[in-house]
């Protein structure tokens, strides 16, 4: 797989909660951290998502929020 995004990370899926249309995918990453993601329910399915699936965390965005408490 070659793609554009340099933000690459690569992790397991932990955990997987489907809904009728949106799916939040929990990866577990390097030093015990996590990611979420929701995408949808079709495109989970057709990645064959399954708890232990090898994936990658790919993010591009043009903004990034930061906040304090």
């Amino acid at each position: 797989m070659k793609i554009s995004a340099r933000n690459q990370i690569s992790g397991t899926v932990k955990a997987i909660k489907k809904g009728p249309v949106s799916t939040e995918v929990v990866i577990a990453i390097a030093g015990g951290n996590e990611i979420v993601s929701s995408i949808t329910t079709h495109s989970a399915e057709k990645l064959n998502l399954h708890e232990g699936s090898k994936v990658y965390a790919i993010m591009k965005a043009s903004e990034v929020m930061v906040g304090t408490d």
